[in-house]
């Protein structure tokens, strides 16, 4: 169990799926760059998370819900949570009466990808919501901005170990305050932090790399 000051925001391990060197430049350095594909992203989250609650007949709909979960050592905001009234199993609601199963739906920019990262990170939204209301949930759903279409994603035993594991790494790396070395591929293209990370100096810290720059235009 992580205590309260231990916490890392949930976003992290999606960003270390995607790549350990963003995630450090991100949560530990505090670099962050906005590109067409980041900007698109956060206008499809700003439509979604509004907080605004809704009941349409046996689902009720909650955005922008906060999540914690000791056990990982997370905390962050689900996109939206779909609680479904079920017979049995769930969790009792405020409000209103029966049991209702948490489903998470996680909005992306784009389309579906060929690593986990995603899935780590609405998995992760997962654990929060079964830590938080005692229920096992068994599946969520993200939806691609591109194609118009929700992905559904079963939470089974590989992705909750994937899951688990990420946690561990991304707090062992926050802990350690080191940057990790740059591996340029093509995802690097795609991705917002290219001129700060600078993927091709052998992975030297940001602020290093930054401090080298401003020498060699000072007078």
């Amino acid at each position: 169990m992580y205590a309260d000051d231990e916490m890392i925001m949930l976003s992290a391990l999606q960003h270390a799926v995607f790549c350990m060197r963003q995630c450090a430049l991100i949560h530990l350095e505090g670099i962050w760059t906005e590109n067409r594909l980041t900007a698109a992203g956060r206008i499809l989250h700003e439509r979604v998370d509004n907080g605004t609650h809704e009941t349409r007949r046996d689902v009720r709909l909650a955005t922008a819900l906060r999540l914690v979960s000791h056990r990982l050592g997370v905390i962050g905001i689900a996109d939206m949570v779909e609680f479904h009234r079920v017979g049995e199993g769930g969790a009792p609601l405020p409000g209103l009466s029966g049991r209702w199963m948490p489903f998470p739906v996680e909005y992306k920019h784009g389309k579906p990808k060929i690593h986990r990262a995603d899935e780590v990170q609405l998995c992760a939204q997962a654990m929060c919501l079964e830590e938080m209301l005692n229920v096992e949930i068994p599946s969520g759903a993200l939806f691609y901005g591109t194609t118009r279409r929700r992905m559904e994603v079963r939470f089974d035993a590989g992705l909750h170990t994937l899951t688990e594991r990420t946690a561990e790494e991304v707090h062992r790396l926050l802990s350690s305050g080191t940057i990790p070395p740059a591996v340029y591929g093509k995802w690097c293209e795609s991705c917002s932090l290219l001129d700060s990370c600078n993927p091709k100096s052998q992975g030297k810290s940001a602020r290093a790399w930054l401090a080298r720059q401003v020498e060699e235009v000072s007078p």
